[in-house]
């Protein structure tokens, strides 16, 4: 505050005092520390920290007056700072103007020297740059938006690396993808790329240096020189820090993006970066040119615990690019279990290979709901080959329409177009199709050779006047499979299955309040609760006594986090209609947690 008099020259009438607010004007002498926080300021406000705190607001609030104005501040600051806030909105999209840019340069100025040390051929790195100046076209690590525009990952770096570092000054710069990247000692040498490159640099200035007698660069001019004698050369050492070495990074991985680079240097400053599943390719590629260890695994990690019907293929030829045999696998077992339930629906089915799909379809672990539903995938995963730009996955009617009214030069395994697909239908196992609807589906389509439905057809009606009899060869290839899945409480599930006129209630439940689940078959009679009329009256029904049976359970499930298989292994029973006869032994499985994967597979046999 400052007293000022006014009055007029020799009058001696009262003077008039009053009081006028002066703020205090900046250090005359601007230090790094100063600059720096100036420019953050920005970005300090528009945390959110302030808007997460519980902050209390009462009616009565004490305020005090800001300025000469009659203007109010709140003794408080709130959570909600709407102007606060718009003015540092303002201040991050303001371009910054010649003196704060000056005084930035005077700060840390930063040029580049002729150290360099590239990995890899001269012929594929970058250009040297000339001194004191970036190559055109290259960018900086970006201190502060000098536009409208989300920060870059030069900036999250950026702020990141300062933020952990501060006031360190950087060691290094590395060169890579257009960008520089200011990193330090103590954070590059957990890279096992960094540390050569480094390691390299030292030796090449240290060489440089001895071969001009003492010639080097100082921190303020890279290219200038400190003098002819080693005295003076500590001097001007002791006067300004010492340079950073330049680091050039050349990167052939289409995979390595600015922004799958920025994640893998913020690993060396924070010990979990953010990662999100659609940068993951660029950030494990990032993380192997690197030589993260830790930063790797970590990708692995994620991967693992994200596959779905929309990253599955992804992840799978990320695997076996890299050979990561256990994220190979696990992505391979999710394809057996929700090839059918999850990824037929997807239009993301279409990114799945030709030899993936095939060796899912020829699994002894594949889960399916039935052989129709696993049929129905094949074709719509044809259809989308055929389709490559189609959106979204169709209508089960549309699709249909489109195999029908595709030229009538044949068969569609048959023709050119279709030839290659042949492999696929042959794994499926047509023999389990019984529903009439289905049957004349498949005939509409006209994709099966009709040698294979004349087949089909008379191995169902051989099956139908021989009392189910069915030419058994392997089991393992033959049996008709039906699937179940417990995926929440009460986990108690049941289906009808019906095989050339015989019908069975295939069962799956928890026993009691204990973690055993039980799983069982029992052969149903015509007048059953459980068998419908309308299944009566529009199915074939036989009264023979007795039906050989050979059947087989397996149950997949997870017990303590790892996915395991129960299986009874191929077992036979005559299956009556009375109390006795008509069920199978109760398979027990202990400690499985949710969901359940449960296959039924059954062939009858001519004993």
């Amino acid at each position: 505050m400052r007293t000022m008099r006014q009055g007029c020259a020799g009058d001696g009438g009262p003077r008039l005092a009053h009081s006028a607010f002066m703020p205090s004007l900046p250090p005359r002498n601007v230090t790094s520390n100063y600059t720096v926080s100036l420019l953050r300021a920005p970005y300090k406000a528009l945390e959110d920290s302030t808007a997460e705190e519980d902050v209390k607001v009462l009616h009565n609030r004490p305020r005090k007056q800001a300025g000469s104005t009659n203007r109010w501040q709140l003794a408080s600051v709130l959570g909600g700072d709407l102007l606060g806030r718009a003015q540092a909105s303002r201040a991050v999209r303001a371009v910054l103007n010649s003196s704060l840019r000056a005084i930035r340069t005077a700060d840390s100025p930063f040029g580049v020297s002729e150290e360099g040390v590239c990995s890899g051929t001269p012929a594929s790195c970058h250009p040297p740059p000339q001194r004191r100046s970036s190559p055109p076209g290259h960018r900086r690590s970006v201190r502060l938006p000098g536009s409208p525009r989300p920060a870059t990952p030069e900036d999250l770096f950026y702020l990141l690396s300062q933020r952990v570092a501060h006031p360190s000054s950087p060691d290094a710069v590395l060169e890579c993808l257009g960008s520089y990247w200011e990193l330090h000692c103590p954070y590059l040498s957990q890279s096992g790329t960094l540390t050569e490159l480094y390691s390299a640099a030292r030796r090449h200035r240290a060489e440089t240096l001895s071969r001009t007698g003492g010639q080097g660069t100082s921190g303020r001019d890279m290219g200038g020189s400190l003098g002819d004698t080693a005295h003076l050369l500590q001097d001007r050492h002791k006067e300004t820090p010492p340079t950073p070495l330049i680091l050039r990074l050349c990167v052939r991985d289409p995979a390595v993006s600015r922004e799958a680079l920025s994640v893998a240097l913020r690993s060396l400053y924070t010990p979990e970066p953010e990662l999100t599943l659609r940068g993951l390719e660029g950030v494990l590629s990032a993380a192997t040119l690197l030589d993260l260890p830790p930063l790797y695994q970590r990708c692995l990690s994620v991967m693992e615990s994200h596959i779905g019907p929309s990253t599955v293929s992804r992840f799978h030829s990320l695997a076996s690019k890299y050979r990561e045999a256990t994220l190979l696998q696990a992505c391979e077992r999710w394809l057996e279990l929700h090839l059918v339930s999850e990824l037929q629906s997807h239009v993301r089915l279409r990114e799945l290979p030709r030899e993936l799909l095939h060796k899912t379809l020829r699994s002894p672990r594949l889960f399916t709901p039935n052989e129709y539903q696993l049929f129905r995938t094949v074709l719509y995963w044809v259809f989308l080959q055929l389709n490559p730009t189609v959106p979204v996955l169709p209508s089960h009617s549309s699709i249909l329409t489109f195999f029908i009214s595709l030229p009538r030069t044949g068969v569609f395994l048959a023709q050119d177009l279709g030839q290659k697909f042949t492999s696929l239908f042959q794994c499926l196992r047509l023999h389990g199709i019984t529903e009439r609807a289905h049957l004349e589906e498949i005939q509409q389509i006209d994709v099966l050779p009709q040698s294979s439905l004349l087949l089909l057809f008379s191995r169902h009606y051989y099956a139908l006047h021989s009392g189910g009899d069915m030419p058994l060869t392997d089991f393992s290839q033959q049996a008709v499979r039906f699937g179940l899945t417990i995926e929440r409480d009460p986990q108690c599930r049941a289906l009808t299955a019906s095989l050339y006129g015989f019908y069975f209630l295939l069962k799956a439940a928890r026993l009691g309040d204990t973690d055993t689940h039980g799983f069982s078959i029992q052969r149903l009679r015509q007048c059953d609760p459980a068998l419908s009329l309308r299944a009566c009256e529009s199915h074939p029904y036989s009264l023979r006594a007795e039906r050989g049976v050979r059947y087989q359970i397996s149950v997949q499930g997870q017990v303590g986090g790892q996915w395991r298989e129960f299986c009874t292994g191929p077992l036979s029973k005559e299956f009556g209609v009375t109390q006795r006869s008509c069920k199978s032994q109760v398979f027990k499985v202990q400690g499985l947690g949710l969901p359940v994967f449960v296959t039924f597979a059954l062939v009858f046999p001519a004993f």
